[in-house]
């Protein structure tokens, strides 16, 4: 079984709005990523963040690695693919080669710390444990991944489009011009 993981638990300051509502293609940047996550073979998807149907933060404002344990504490063991709610040019041509690729721990783009494929077992849950003690970048997704080891992939022949996020109104008219 796959999890997918959407991360909707910041707070979108720099957008001025809620990113997981802003609308492409006639759906909600959610409903997008939800369903890139199913094409990608995902059986279930979790939503992190205080929202309907949403895990809530236990560990608010500390980013994504916050989200990613708050979900740990009620989520099964696994493989996981984790995405930020904020891509939106993301397909599953991002998403299938860190599923393929599963030698380490964590699985993620070269320069890119998210998406990210994840194996969630005790390891993993210790070493989220263990982030939410700290601060700074012991507690980010980059710290998390070489506390536990990951494998980069590289960029070669991959159209980096697809890994754009949007944190700001100027990100958001760019990606979608």
């Amino acid at each position: 079984m796959i999890l997918g993981l959407v991360l909707a638990g910041g707070l979108s300051s720099r957008m001025g709005e809620d990113k997981a509502l802003l609308r492409i293609g006639g759906r909600t940047l959610l409903e997008r990523t939800t369903e890139v996550l199913r094409d990608a073979g995902a059986t279930r998807v979790a939503i992190s963040g205080a929202r309907d149907g949403g895990i809530p933060d236990r560990w608010p404002q500390t980013g994504p690695v916050g989200g990613i344990a708050s979900a740990a504490l009620v989520l099964p063991d696994g493989e996981w693919l984790v995405v930020p709610v904020d891509m939106p040019r993301l397909g599953s041509d991002v998403l299938l080669p860190l599923l393929a690729e599963r030698s380490e721990a964590v699985t993620h783009w070269q320069d890119h710390p998210l998406p990210m494929r994840l194996r969630m077992d005790a390891v993993m849950r210790e070493a989220l444990a263990d982030a939410m003690t700290r601060t700074g970048r012991a507690c980010s997704v980059f710290g998390l991944q070489t506390r536990v080891g990951a494998t980069t992939l590289p960029l070669d022949g991959l159209d980096t489009r697809g890994l754009l996020n949007c944190n700001t109104p100027d990100e958001w008219r760019e990606a979608n011009a």
